[in-house]
């Protein structure tokens, strides 16, 4: 479990690493105006734009952007400039596509995309509704001139696919037709001199910037539900808040009412609500079970079987135990015992500092400092935790064990068993 535990495999699957590429486009004086946004699910080796582009353009979703920029914020993506963005039929017709906010976005076609009369009605709605729109990837000078074309604001033409002869009447015709031209793929300086010379509006290619790529941490949002929720128990709210919180993630739901069910004898209840259930299992239940539904992504499915689960559980209720055995009536050194360990994995899990993220969990002071510097009995304990979960671990075992007496390797063993068989158990429903 140790290996796994370092696996940055296995971390990247919790911790989602999305990246957003920014490709500039510079008007005719040479000033930035606008960022082509490229969007890839995984870390590129070295993209191209096409690859990029293929990636977000038509299997992009609105969740997905919508995620990205809410992490990072339109500010801080776009600087005050103009977002181009490709969109794919499923995502124009999806209503989420008008959480994008249209002073900032313009929204560019294939002119491969089908244009059934249900599309042209969206993007006609759309564009009186204040939406900007540009025909993308244009290869050739016959451009049909549909009601699409109509709604259109700018075309973007592929340069390695004209002539200076077929570009500049192109250019004068979509001048006419009220449209600005956009010269995309202008990789070289011959590039950029003929097509400034055929009178294109806007410019982009290699020739002025790769693609500059931003790494962005998303916390899942059912993971953010759960923060949400251990935020507010930290704080012993009423009922009813805790009741509408739960409701938030119904992953966490579900479970919650098999658990209050099954191990309740309360199954002959004719209708269980939630509050119910949150009555009868406690904010203490609810609380640790939201802490070991972090390291998954909120989904019930991996629960049971995510090893990191189960190490995280095994190895905060080793440390509950130990704490018991060494100081059997010190209830607050048990639960932060307990706290520690199931913390301890968190900021490698989210990616974030562990300041930031113990502070915002308000952890208990002497829990943030345990996993912070391994400090005092908690953080010796954790150490013995580690070390369990390393195989030929016996010698450091042992020697950890002489600060924590009457622990001892022997005991380390037996209460590893049982936190093991406990968590199994817990797991099972």
């Amino acid at each position: 479990m140790n290996d796994m535990m370092h696996d940055a495999a296995a971390l990247s699957m919790i911790a989602m690493t999305s990246y957003l590429g920014r490709q500039p486009i510079l008007d005719r004086t040479g000033q930035l105006v606008a960022y082509e946004l490229l969007f890839r699910p995984t870390q590129p080796d070295r993209a191209e734009p096409d690859e990029v582009r293929l990636t977000e353009g038509i299997r992009a979703t609105a969740d997905i952007v919508v995620e990205t920029l809410g992490e990072l914020g339109i500010e801080n993506v776009l600087g005050g400039h103009t977002g181009y963005m490709r969109a794919g039929r499923d995502w124009l017709m999806n209503e989420m596509f008008t959480l994008l906010p249209r002073d900032h976005f313009v929204i560019e076609i294939l002119e491969t995309v089908q244009q059934d009369p249900q599309l042209v009605q969206r993007i006609q709605t759309l564009s009186r509704a204040g939406y900007r729109f540009a025909l993308d990837d244009i290869r050739e000078a016959t451009l049909a001139r549909t009601e699409v074309f109509a709604c259109a604001d700018l075309v973007k033409v592929a340069v390695p696919h004209w002539s200076p002869a077929q570009l500049k009447p192109f250019v004068t015709e979509m001048h006419r037709a009220g449209k600005r031209v956009v010269a995309e793929k202008v990789e070289t300086p011959d590039d950029y001199r003929w097509t400034f010379d055929a009178g294109c509006d806007l410019f982009q290619g290699y020739y002025f910037a790769h693609p500059h790529l931003l790494a962005v941490r998303r916390i899942p949002p059912l993971r953010q539900a759960l923060v949400q929720l251990l935020v507010l128990l930290s704080a012993e709210p009423p009922l009813p808040s805790v009741e509408d919180e739960v409701k938030r993630n119904p992953a966490l739901t579900m479970q919650l009412l098999r658990f209050a069910s099954s191990t309740h004898n309360a199954s002959t209840r004719e209708r269980m609500r939630v509050r119910d259930a949150v009555q009868i299992v406690g904010t203490e239940w609810l609380r640790r079970w939201a802490l070991l539904a972090l390291y998954t992504d909120g989904n019930s499915r991996a629960v049971a079987s995510n090893a990191l689960v189960q190490l995280v559980g095994t190895r905060a209720r080793f440390m509950e135990l130990a704490a018991r055995r060494l100081k059997p009536d010190d209830e607050e050194l048990a639960d932060n015992a307990f706290m520690t360990g199931m913390t301890s994995l968190l900021p490698a899990v989210l990616q974030r500092e562990p300041a930031d993220l113990f502070a915002e969990l308000q952890l208990a002071q002497p829990v943030r400092e345990s996993i912070q510097t391994r400090a005092g009995v908690l953080g010796r304990l954790l150490a013995c935790a580690e070390a369990m979960e390393t195989p030929a671990a016996a010698t450091s075992v042992t020697e950890i064990c002489k600060g924590l007496a009457p622990l001892n390797a022997a005991a380390v063993s037996l209460l590893s068993a049982a936190a093991a068989n406990w968590m199994a158990n817990r797991t099972g429903f």
